[in-house]
């Protein structure tokens, strides 16, 4: 969502339960979808694409998604 409307790449991170996927726009990573995770981690900026994100997301995870992007422009 972010990527189609602001362009940048996507990019992923290994976690212990599989990729998390997120943006970098203008050399600045954001991550709309960090507060999910209890503990911080370190982000390794592997480079991704749509397909790869998208793969294994579900209605709900991408609904999610969206209202935490719609979330963040609005509160700016």
């Amino acid at each position: 969502m972010i990527n189609d409307l602001y362009g940048g790449e996507i990019l992923k991170t290994d976690l212990e339960d599989g990729w998390h996927f997120y943006n970098e726009i203008n050399g600045k990573r954001y991550d709309f979808t960090e507060s999910q995770f209890l503990s911080s981690f370190e982000y390794m900026d592997v480079p991704s694409n749509r397909e790869e994100a998208f793969a294994d997301t579900n209605d709900k995870q991408y609904n999610y998604l969206k209202k935490r992007v719609k979330e963040k422009i609005t509160n700016k």
